[in-house]
């Protein structure tokens, strides 16, 4: 039997990946916009972070489109249709961690309107620390999903770990703190609605990593549990 033909779908497949590439670095951006909100919620470029948010909104939609595009034209096999399903399925994650990023930064921002104290180091501190544990994992699912590469699950499974910890712990600091620290019931609810936006990406970005290894080596392999 001959070979399938791969007419245009390595340059295609190339192109995409680029695209995608750029894709992640506008969510590292907005993350790192989130979590400087954090250190300094006076002081959100509310503007910047709005558009960052429609660009990624407009990069979701030309990356579907082109995916598919690839699917009508190029009709690929097996590995190389796992990995456009799992590139797919990271466009729609992705996207969303541009939401939750969006949601962090005008989250602090609503929070520093209300709440007068500065004895806040222990909430802002453990906040800061999540958000960072979910922009490596994202620095992660970057690197192997443009290399098509394989990614180690221990680097997963500790992540994971690590961020479920994290939640945990400012899930309970902010409902234990003072009501100074947290500017008090209204304030309590925004800053668990930030921890709860950084847990959710690394959630989806963990059901991510299951679906890329999937891709690679056809066996599922469920990371969040």
């Amino acid at each position: 039997m001959a070979p399938p033909i791969r007419t245009n779908l390595d340059r295609r497949m190339a192109l995409l990946t680029e695209a995608l590439d750029e894709f992640f670095g506008s969510i590292t951006k907005e993350y790192a916009l989130a979590i400087q909100a954090i250190g300094e919620p006076e002081d959100v470029p509310v503007a910047k972070i709005v558009k960052l948010r429609e660009r990624a909104q407009r990069q979701a939609e030309s990356l579907s489109q082109e995916l598919l595009l690839v699917l009508t034209l190029n009709q690929p096999l097996l590995q190389d249709l796992r990995v456009i399903a799992a590139y797919l399925r990271g466009i729609d994650v992705i996207e969303r961690l541009a939401r939750h990023a969006r949601d962090v930064s005008l989250t602090m921002a609503e929070w520093a309107r209300q709440q007068s104290t500065t004895d806040d180091e222990v909430v802002r501190t453990g906040l800061e620390d999540l958000g960072r544990s979910v922009s490596q994992l994202i620095d992660v699912l970057r690197e192997h999903l443009i290399n098509q590469t394989e990614i180690q699950p221990v680097i997963i499974t500790e992540s994971w770990s690590s961020i479920q910890t994290q939640y945990e712990t400012m899930s309970k600091i902010i409902l234990e703190a003072e009501k100074d620290v947290t500017g008090g019931r209204e304030g309590r609810l925004l800053l668990s609605k930030v921890a709860s936006r950084f847990e959710r990406s690394g959630y989806n970005l963990v059901r991510l990593a299951g679906l890329w290894h999937y891709a690679l080596e056809n066996e599922w392999i469920h990371y969040e549990h």
